[in-house]
């Protein structure tokens, strides 16, 4: 892992364990690289990720034609199903040309390319028009943000007045972080996943304040992803194996050891209580 991280880093974590997410986390099937979401009814882990979907569409109050940015739409899985479930036409930005071409093959397979175009860039700084989407929706994606004000300053640019920002992402919990040996473990699962640091829950909403959002409120769900935690937790010890394995014959790289590594740092700061999950939803004032 580098000491600092670049943009090339980010893209380089997600090209280099896409295969790994592929083998874990359903990807060829649901495409979803978020956590999922866990509730009484939820049997398995392709209800949670569909499910993460449908909570964060539902914070949106999605309408058919509504015109959407999904903000580091990863391999398009949640795109798609914005499109198919709502019928809105889906704008969808990330850093990796992997990822898109990945994510146009499925759209192209599902005759979808008059609802969804995918881009390659960086959400801060994005190639579309003032004022926009009506909605532009974040799912663990804002973390690869250095600075979180850049990008809610272009997510309040793009949007409609009226339109709304729903982020589904990992807070740091303050004040737990911030003690040396805490703030070591949280800094090894950062790096470990090419995130520059995790932002505090009330300093991101503040920063929504200022930026010009209104009425920002977020819900702490933690609770509702902890089975996403413990299943990755689970895979720490069969990863190793396998990817000491593989690394004799060339095939892993230092972001697939760094990606085995996070699965014990995130379930280990966890359970000490150094983050959450929250969904935060924002309006652009009319």
């Amino acid at each position: 892992m580098p000491a600092t991280l670049k943009e090339s880093d980010i893209i380089a974590y997600y090209d280099d364990c896409q295969d790994d997410y592929q083998i874990v986390w359903h990807l060829n099937s649901h495409m979803c690289m978020h956590y999922g979401y866990w509730d009484k009814t939820t049997p398995n882990l392709r209800s949670a990720l569909l499910k993460m979907n449908a909570r964060v569409a539902e914070l949106a109050d999605l309408k058919p034609g509504y015109r959407v940015l999904d903000a580091g739409c990863g391999v398009g899985g949640s795109s798609i199903y914005y499109a198919t479930r709502f019928g809105c036409e889906v704008e969808g930005i990330t850093l990796s040309a992997k990822q898109v071409q990945y994510a146009q093959q499925k759209v192209s397979e599902l005759k979808l390319e008059k609802k969804i175009n995918f881009t390659v860039g960086n959400y801060t700084h994005t190639p579309y028009p003032d004022e926009y989407f009506d909605a532009v929706l974040a799912i663990e994606s804002v973390c690869h943000a250095p600075d979180k004000r850049q990008f809610l300053q272009e997510a309040h640019r793009v949007l409609k007045k009226g339109g709304v920002l729903v982020v589904a992402d990992f807070f740091s919990n303050h004040q737990a972080s911030d003690e040396p040996k805490n703030h070591l473990v949280m800094r090894k699962w950062a790096m470990s996943w090419a995130v520059p640091a995790f932002e505090w829950i009330e300093s991101f909403k503040e920063k929504a304040h200022f930026t010009g959002f209104a009425d920002t409120r977020s819900i702490n769900v933690t609770s509702h992803i902890l089975a996403s935690s413990k299943r990755l937790y689970y895979c720490f010890i069969p990863g190793i194996i396998c990817h000491t394995f593989l690394r004799v014959f060339g095939k892993r790289t230092s972001w697939h050891k760094a990606n085995v590594w996070s699965t014990l740092y995130q379930y280990k700061s966890l359970k000490k209580n150094l983050w959450s999950y929250h969904f935060v939803k924002a309006t652009k004032e009319n």
